[in-house]
């Protein structure tokens, strides 16, 4: 790679190129750049970018496993001021196609691994311009010059909710505003929020597509971090990388959390992990076994973050609050406010359980391209929600109940199934656990809880059940139990529940009670 003389401006340069640009910036697999490499790549994406006409405000898509490629493609997109749609590469081509038609990309991305089902998307959706990460994409990324742009709008990406409840919309948020030479000091500010580390090794395991991913990566480089990045998860693999590499910092989901508790102890504790300081998870709600373990093996590390897509967020426990208060997801940063409100949109006392309202400080979210599903969000006051449910306590720290889409009404009573999951994670033989309502004659719902065993263990269901009769309200315990070989969840972490309860309420012709339809 050829690195002209060029005069950078300040905003242009990540931290670390300029003090030590020789050193290893991003490693995936047996591939690294130095941070020398990185910015120059940067800059020379973002003037491909504009080559291909895809400048300020413009849409392309990247579809791709995690890759180190991803690091240079969402920062060069800051610069250039466009719009990137990071794909879920678990979907089929009709629902890529959606995706690039919604958001009005002009450009694809893809991965070699992915290339029949992004070209498929890309055709069905009219757009011509496909480039394949490999020779190609070297080529044309060393066509483009090697200079930055001058000041413009930041880039940022159009992330897609994740679809559990309905139709996937693309998201645009205030907080992400303003120009190329803010790039940096937006990204920073989140990892202040949060805690991350500066200069230290940060290990990225969760897609990049995700919004948790895509945050840790950028957030993690401008803090000059260097990241570690693999392209799938692996229990063991990890805690051998977290061991060898000295990691810092890396974040997590739930579900992660668990597949590594339900590890064998002796595989758990040959690897150490005391070079840790920061450990985020989102995504789920966590059950406070899981936490409370977490924090036991880990250290108090652990730092919760409660938020969406939307902007519900960030909301932040450090180990300690949570452990001071089992069970909260934290307390609103100072770009929010949060609120709970009842069925009438009347404000509720601490304690009472009501759908969780946000009002950020520098504006409300939007749908992209669906005013109406924007208006359905937000009040007349400028708050929103997503659709959770919980309460605060007198100090204002947050507590979840469930998301109201997945609310069981049995009989007149509210029964929250992210208790009873986590009633049985426990068992050390689930691995996995999903609970919702299905159509009952008599009780308007009854509970159904579907596991995936560890280490594909022949699990007993009577034995599970007595299980949830020890832990859990006769009326909370779930009435059957299916046993499958793996839940429907994304990369993310994120559950698609509605695949599961689907079928049972199509049998009825109608959707459960207080859904919404969402």
């Amino acid at each position: 790679m050829s690195h002209a003389a060029v005069e950078l401006q300040p905003f242009e340069v990540l931290p670390a190129t300029k003090s030590r640009p020789d050193e290893e910036a991003v490693r995936c697999g047996d591939e690294s750049l130095t941070w020398r490499q990185l910015e120059e790549r940067t800059r020379r994406f973002a003037r491909g970018l504009v080559a291909e006409g895809v400048g300020a405000n413009g849409a392309w898509a990247i579809l791709a496993e995690n890759r180190f490629e991803w690091a240079e493609a969402s920062l060069g997109n800051g610069r250039a001021g466009s719009r990137y749609v990071p794909l879920n590469w678990h979907l089929n081509a009709t629902e890529l196609t959606e995706l690039l038609v919604d958001s009005e990309s002009t450009m694809l991305l893809v991965s070699p691994s992915l290339e029949a089902n992004g070209r498929a998307a890309a055709v069905t959706a009219g757009i011509d311009r496909v480039l394949v990460f490999g020779p190609d994409y070297e080529a044309w990324l060393a066509a483009q010059p090697d200079e930055p742009l001058p000041d413009g709008p930041l880039g940022a990406p159009l992330q897609y909710t994740g679809g559990t409840t309905g139709r996937s919309k693309g998201v645009t948020r205030s907080d992400q505003a303003g120009t190329a030479s803010t790039m940096t000091e937006v990204y920073r500010r989140w990892g202040q929020l949060t805690g991350m580390p500066e200069d230290s090794n940060m290990l990225l395991c969760t897609p990049a597509y995700h919004a948790l991913g895509g945050a840790l990566l950028r957030v993690a480089l401008v803090r000059g971090n260097r990241v570690d990045i693999v392209d799938r998860w692996d229990g063991v693999s990890i805690l051998r990388t977290i061991e060898e590499r000295r990691i810092a910092g890396t974040a997590m989901v739930p579900t992660q959390f668990i597949r590594l508790l339900k590890l064998d102890e002796g595989e758990r504790q040959q690897f150490d992990v005391s070079s840790l300081r920061w450990v985020l998870h989102t995504a789920a709600p966590c059950p406070v076994w899981t936490k409370k373990a977490m924090i036991d093996w880990f250290g108090p590390v652990i730092v919760e973050l409660y938020g969406s897509s939307e902007g519900v967020g960030p909301v932040i426990a450090t180990s300690l609050e949570w452990l001071e208060r089992p069970g909260t997801v934290g307390k609103a940063t100072v770009a929010l406010e949060l609120s709970i409100l009842d069925d009438d949109g009347n404000d509720l006392p601490p304690g009472e359980v009501g759908t969780i309202y946000v009002r950020r400080f520098d504006g409300v979210p939007a749908y992209y391209g669906d005013p109406e599903k924007t208006a359905n969000m937000v009040r007349a006051d400028g708050r929103f929600t997503v659709g959770d449910v919980g309460w605060l306590d007198d100090e204002g720290y947050l507590f979840l109940a469930d998301r109201r889409v997945d609310l069981i009404i049995s009989g007149g009573t509210n029964i929250y199934p992210a208790e009873i999951e986590a009633a049985l994670s426990q068992h050390p033989d689930v691995v996995d656990v999903a609970v919702f309502g299905i159509p009952d004659p008599d009780w308007g719902q009854q509970i159904k809880a579907v596991v995936e065993p560890a280490r594909k263990v022949d699990l007993d269901v009577e034995s599970l059940m007595a299980f949830a009769r020890d832990r859990l309200a006769p009326f909370k315990v779930p009435r059957s139990i299916d046993v499958v070989d793996s839940l429907p969840r994304e990369a993310s972490g994120k559950l698609k529940k509605h695949l599961l309860r689907a079928p049972y309420w199509a049998a009825v012709d109608t959707i459960p009670p207080e859904s919404g339809g969402r």
